[in-house]
């Protein structure tokens, strides 16, 4: 997915940084899925930057294995972050922070992340920027 991103991360201006682990146990998915979920995340992250001015833009992509659950997946960005009184919402369908969105990715990808046993949630981050991750069980 950085692969397909890197044109859009280029234009905007992000350094995108993968910590990815080199051994992570089997999970049982639907990878086209996944991949929605990791595209929505990713340029969710990179979009959140296009405005910051001062400050690198940054977008961290991690993975770790969690014994005995599965994988953990980050994508952590250096953008404005998230409000406390939006952090309950962000994942209820039609609910959106930008003003050209429609609200549906973030429900959307949780569903998806659901239906495969897992979880996903946001923090916001110190100085500022977000952090999202979810969970894949393994095999």
């Amino acid at each position: 997915m950085t692969a397909l991103t890197h044109g859009e991360a280029i234009k905007t201006g992000v350094t995108v940084d993968t910590q990815l682990a080199g051994e992570l146990p089997p999970i049982q998915c639907d990878r086209m899925q996944l991949q929605q979920v990791m595209l929505n995340l990713i340029f969710n992250a990179i979009q959140s930057m296009r405005d910051i001015e001062d400050g690198n833009r940054e977008l961290h992509i991690s993975t770790v294995s969690i014994e005995p659950e599965g994988v953990c997946v980050a994508v952590r960005d250096t953008g404005y972050g998230l409000r406390p009184e939006s952090l309950p919402r962000l994942f209820e369908p039609f609910y959106t922070t930008k003003a050209d969105g429609m609200g549906m990715g973030l429900s959307i990808c949780r569903s998806i992340v659901e239906a495969h046993g897992g979880r996903l949630w946001a923090t916001s981050c110190e100085p500022r920027g977000a952090l999202f991750q979810f969970t894949i069980r393994a095999d």
